[in-house]
């Protein structure tokens, strides 16, 4: 049986506590709601389950003010508030992928297929330092509410999360390893924090 997010968020902010207390610090509170409704209105439908519970146990980071406080998620990404998740989706989706996107809302592609530049179905969830976004996906399909990657030059693809129980799931994870002394498989997945007590990976 699947761990429920808020359960799964709980142990990742109790080892960042433990062992990256800068991280720990910038992490925000619940989203407020108000924040949740204008956003299910700017995508124009539901949001996955999972997705709303992240959200309603933390608020992301401030990814202006405290975009150095480490990476919460692997790839050097830290998941946005439900406000800057609002305001990047508004400005990405003003560049649909023709392939996909129609007029009325309808999508071609199925969940979890490459946009370019970017598919109106997604929304962001995560930003990397580099500009890059992680986005769920809410096109129909057996792959609804997976975890989708998107920069500029490439458009959208997808990643090795199926939705984000999935992706909390690895971080705490990875985590636990490292608060355990065992090393991971995978150097990308090997946790790393620096003297100043921020996360970072591989």
């Amino acid at each position: 049986m699947t761990e429920p997010v808020s359960r799964t968020w709980q142990r990742i902010v109790a080892v960042l506590r433990d062992h990256a207390p800068a991280t720990a610090r910038v992490i925000r509170p619940p989203a407020p709601a108000g924040h949740l409704r204008a956003l299910r209105q700017a995508v124009g439908g539901e949001l996955p389950a999972d997705l709303v519970a992240w959200w309603t146990v933390m608020d992301g980071i401030d990814d202006d003010r405290d975009f150095r406080a480490g990476s919460v998620i692997p790839g050097f990404y830290i998941p946005l508030g439900v406000a800057r998740a609002r305001e990047e989706y508004l400005r990405q989706r003003e560049f649909p992928d023709p392939g996909c996107c129609g007029t009325g809302g309808e999508h071609r592609k199925r969940a979890g297929e490459v946009a370019f530049p970017y598919c109106t179905a997604l929304v962001p969830v995560c930003r990397a330092i580099d500009g890059g976004l992680l986005c769920v996906d809410l096109r129909v399909g057996k792959d609804h509410g997976c975890v989708m990657a998107w920069y500029a030059s490439e458009g959208v693809y997808a990643v090795e999360w199926a939705d984000v129980a999935t992706m909390l799931a690895y971080v705490a994870e990875r985590l636990d390893d490292h608060a355990l002394g065992r090393v991971p498989d995978r150097p990308e997945s090997r946790v790393v924090i620096d003297d100043e007590g921020l996360l970072g990976w591989g």
